[in-house]
């Protein structure tokens, strides 16, 4: 599949590979590698110009947009930003999608308190994010993506805003959930990381082309 913004800018160029059901992969490259392209595309936040996406026996690339939410609701996505909400609670923000389809408050709250408990965030479902760390800001995110238990987790630099303590810290989190069965990829450009967690496949890009592919333990 390719990716191309414009006539010149080309994201990704025939870039080709699969993911098993239960792996953990690491994208890696330095910026504008097009490892955070990757992901995109299985969210249907960028389309490929040419090939197709498939999630799950779905063609995602010939998705209709109408349908591209409930395809969303089906994947954990963890973006760069945290993209929290600085006025809600730590469970606000897990729970807004569902409030937002009518549950109520009281049922919001039983059905993440597993969900906090799971990302060690229990003790502070009523903070702010602004009351909390770098750390706690990204787990709370892992936490919001986890609302629908979703089969697939897209995470996008996420220890990009955090020290090394912290970034270990989210790494392992995403590897506990991996064990408890979920999909997960994750793009980085962290060396530390992927030197911490060499027994995971590292899908290496550069100039939006796949260079490498593999376990570096291996």
């Amino acid at each position: 599949m390719s990716v191309e913004y414009g006539k010149y800018v080309r994201a990704l160029t025939d870039v080709s590979f699969s993911v098993q059901k239960g792996e953990f992969v690491f994208f890696v490259g330095r910026t504008g590698s097009g490892k955070s392209t990757v992901l995109k595309l299985l969210s249907r936040e960028v389309q490929a110009t040419r090939g197709t996406v498939m999630f799950d026996g779905t063609n995602v690339s010939a998705m209709a947009e109408s349908e591209v939410p409930a395809l969303r609701r089906r994947m954990g996505i963890v973006p760069q930003d945290f993209g929290l909400l600085p006025r809600k609670k730590a469970w606000e923000n897990i729970g807004y999608a569902m409030r937002a389809v009518g549950k109520r408050r009281s049922e919001v709250r039983k059905a993440i308190e597993p969900i906090l408990e799971n990302v060690n965030l229990a003790h502070r479902a009523d903070a702010f994010p602004t009351e909390m760390s770098g750390g706690e800001q990204q787990r709370l995110a892992i936490a919001r993506a986890l609302i629908n238990s979703p089969q697939l987790i897209l995470a996008d630099e996420p220890t990009g805003n955090l020290d090394a303590a912290h970034s270990l810290e989210i790494i392992q989190l995403l590897q506990d959930l991996n064990r408890q069965g979920a999909t997960v990829l994750v793009a980085t450009h962290d060396l530390m990381v992927l030197e911490q967690f060499k027994q995971h496949r590292v899908v290496t890009l550069d100039g939006g082309k796949i260079v490498s592919d593999g376990v570096p333990s291996a």
